[in-house]
């Protein structure tokens, strides 16, 4: 599939099928789209790079006018009922359609992604006594009846910056020339990571792009292997004899390496789990410990002998 977008307010898309061709012509605003993504980078990339913090909630699309506004998520759900407050928004345009991402703060005033989750999940009457939410936009994909994606970036976060008064519910998100020095900064805080996204970049709607980059702030920890789920693999994992996870993410070499040995340290087993005694350990990387202390999203690194 290839897609262009022409400077009108259409989004055109061509579609191509061995020897046919289709063209589709999609209207942008109020209408879902899917955004642009990055891939992930272990180091700071040097070079002609815009960077800018990550924040640790989920990414949203923000489509406003006179008429109204509308917030679809990454995958097109249209989850405007959820963000009742972000209605008080008011931009320096007609229209516009602007990317980043829906947080929620916690007590100590970090973005939380499970805050954040609860309200994307709340229906009805639960999101009155839930936290308040804010929209940290970072791009801009159309404004006046108009696509900009053909700009690049650094005139998109000028015109981005022009269109945002920023409030309780809507900022722009800062933008950074020295990538390694906000990454120093976003470890000693205890942030989530960094984007890293080139001057000259457009937006490439419906695509992921080696020309934007993250890079996160993981957190390492040694654990130990407390038992092996039955079906599809996965393990419990303890800290200290305390409960703080479950992880898929282990490579074929250590699986293989794993099934070799654990029938030696079985204990116990129930429907779905065969529990063992916990004597071998591994060092995992995670994103962050959740609110009741468990580690979001462990991987495995290396076993420790």
């Amino acid at each position: 599939m290839d897609k262009t977008v022409d400077n009108s307010n259409i989004l055109l898309m061509r579609i191509e099928y061995s020897d046919v061709t289709m063209i589709m012509v999609i209207s942008m605003l109020f209408e879902p789209i899917k955004p642009m993504l990055l891939h992930k980078s272990e180091d700071v990339p040097s070079g002609d790079y815009i960077h800018q913090l990550k924040f640790d909630g989920h990414r949203a699309l923000l489509h406003i006018s006179a008429d109204g506004f509308k917030v679809f998520s990454r995958h097109q759900m249209d989850c405007t009922q959820q963000y009742s407050e972000l209605s008080s928004i008011k931009i320096n345009a007609s229209s516009a359609v602007l990317d980043g991402e829906m947080i929620a703060f916690d007590e100590s005033g970090k973005p939380c992604f499970e805050l954040v989750m609860e309200r994307f999940m709340a229906r009805g009457k639960q999101k009155q006594n839930m936290t308040p939410v804010h929209f940290a936009a970072f791009d801009v994909l159309y404004a006046d009846g108009r696509s900009v994606t053909n700009m690049p970036l650094y005139k998109r976060l000028d015109l981005l910056n022009d269109l945002v008064a920023p409030s309780n519910v809507i900022s722009v998100v800062p933008s950074f020339d020295d990538g390694k020095q906000l990454f120093s900064q976003v470890k000693a805080m205890g942030l989530e990571g960094i984007v890293s996204k080139k001057r000259e970049s457009k937006y490439r709607i419906d695509s992921r792009s080696y020309d934007w980059l993250k890079v996160k702030n993981y957190l390492y920890e040694t654990v130990s292997i407390a038992a092996l789920k039955k079906g599809e693999f996965a393990w419990s994992l303890v800290k200290d004899g305390k409960y703080v996870g479950i992880t898929e993410f282990v490579p074929p070499v250590a699986r293989k390496a794993f099934l070799g040995v654990y029938k030696q340290l079985m204990i116990g087993e129930d429907r779905n789990w065969i529990f063992l005694n916990p004597k071998l350990s591994c060092r995992v990387k995670f994103q962050c410990w959740t609110r009741n202390g468990l580690m979001r999203s462990p991987s495995f690194l290396e076993f420790i002998l």
